[in-house]
């Protein structure tokens, strides 16, 4: 009997050691977290893009019609920084979450732009209720817990910039300094579980939700969504995609069954892979016909969480090794077929 506490002791030391190493060890997830950046960012750039020639209408002077809806929210004042009683200074403040989205997809002093650019886009939300979406919820879910992660480890002027110059860190290095490795590498792991948690709290509660339905257990629910004027972007190719009958039955099964055992899926690579492929692929489906592009692309940024860094290494030696082979059998092929030519024009003269 001691020796089976003992073991089982053992077993847990060993196991919270593994953890606390995963947790402080070093940032995981750093291609997944720039890919989750520059997506959010153009996800973000589009929408206030679209409705920018609507926008006093939807969000500022225009747009008092929602203020009994907006009040019963009760949100704080520090979010309302959109006026709804003086147009330039909504314009103003408009332009600068543009340039902050803008900011953001370069990845120019992320850290810093970040909390900004959360509370200008919480901001501009509390001015209206309805034009909100789940994917709009889970992005200012995230994005809060992305305050804490390191989003500019590649592909960024942050990045860039660390190169040229050098260095480590392109902020104040007295306040650098005060800041242990480990507690950086703590927030950014912790910011990576708490999205992680969240984009799978989504896909179970879909799961759920859809089970209860009997459009989704008979099959037949893709043909519904698919056949909403709103949602039907593209008419002709949404009348294809439902008259493709076992495209909807098999669509609207898989819709359930991944997302409901999306957490089952992600232990072993095979099964996360093959998952996140069918997710994102039903993503994809979601804005091609229902034209729900920026729920769909910061759902697709949150999959690629669940891309570890090694993968992405592995990802970019194949294409790189694939690319280096390819024009080296053009190069191959054009070299032989020169002298061709050469001897042909010897011969004429």
């Amino acid at each position: 009997m001691s020796s089976h506490s003992a073991g089982s002791r053992w077993s847990a030391s060993a196991l919270g050691a593994r953890v606390v190493e995963w947790t402080t060890g070093t940032e995981h997830a750093t291609y997944s977290f720039s890919a989750l950046r520059i997506l959010y960012g153009v996800a973000m750039l589009w929408f206030l893009l679209v409705s920018a020639a609507d926008r006093h209408y939807l969000w500022g002077v225009a747009s008092r019609w929602v203020d009994p809806a907006v009040e019963i929210r009760g949100y704080p004042g520090i979010f309302r920084v959109f006026s709804k009683s003086d147009a330039a200074a909504f314009d103003l403040a408009y332009g600068i979450l543009i340039a902050l989205v803008l900011l953001f997809i370069v990845g120019f002093g992320t850290r810093v732009v970040t909390p900004i650019l959360l509370l200008f886009w919480v901001g501009l939300s509390t001015n209206s209720v309805f034009l909100t979406n789940g994917g709009d919820v889970v992005m200012r879910i995230t994005l809060l817990f992305c305050i804490f992660a390191d989003l500019s480890r590649h592909w960024s002027l942050d990045a860039w910039l660390r190169r040229k110059r050098g260095v480590d860190s392109l902020y104040p290095r007295a306040i650098v300094q005060r800041i242990p490795r480990w507690v950086l590498a703590a927030a950014h792991n912790t910011a990576l579980v708490l999205c992680a948690y969240q984009i799978i709290l989504v896909y179970v509660n879909s799961g759920v939700f859809k089970v209860m339905g009997d459009e989704w257990l008979n099959g037949s629910a893709l043909y519904y969504a698919l056949n909403l004027d709103v949602f039907r972007v593209f008419p002709e190719l949404s009348d294809l995609a439902w008259h493709i009958t076992p495209f909807v039955y098999v669509g609207s099964w898989i819709s359930i069954w991944v997302q409901l055992l999306f957490p089952v899926l992600l232990i072993w690579p095979t099964t996360r892979y093959a998952a996140l492929i069918v997710i994102m692929g039903m993503h994809l489906g979601i804005g091609l016909l229902l034209g729900l592009w920026p729920f769909s692309i910061a759902m697709i940024a949150l999959d690629l969480l669940f891309v570890r860094d090694t993968s992405w290494t592995r990802a970019f030696a194949w294409v790189d090794s694939t690319w280096r082979s390819a024009r080296a059998k053009i190069t191959a092929r054009s070299g032989t077929a020169r002298p061709a030519f050469d001897r042909a024009g010897e011969s004429e003269a």
